[in-house]
């Protein structure tokens, strides 16, 4: 049985693009889910102690975890 010299080159490159569209769908999916996640969050930074942190409530202000300042979102 002859082999079409076609069909050498087709196969190995049918199945990488197979492959790299599966591994794109995969990559799309969980960044997708980790921004749903992450969507309500409100970011803090803390002017004396600079930490930051997120909060689930949007609220005007949140007190730092670690200082205990009241701080405004930096980002909503």
């Amino acid at each position: 049985m002859q082999v079409h010299p076609l069909h050498l080159l087709a196969l190995p490159l049918v199945f990488a693009l197979s492959g790299l569209f599966a591994a794109a769908v995969a990559y799309d999916v969980i960044i997708f889910r980790r921004r749903h996640r992450n969507r309500n969050n409100v970011i803090y930074r803390c002017s004396s102690c600079h930490h930051i942190y997120a909060e689930v409530h949007r609220t005007p202000l949140a007190r730092c975890p670690k200082c205990g300042k009241q701080n405004e979102p930096v980002r909503e």
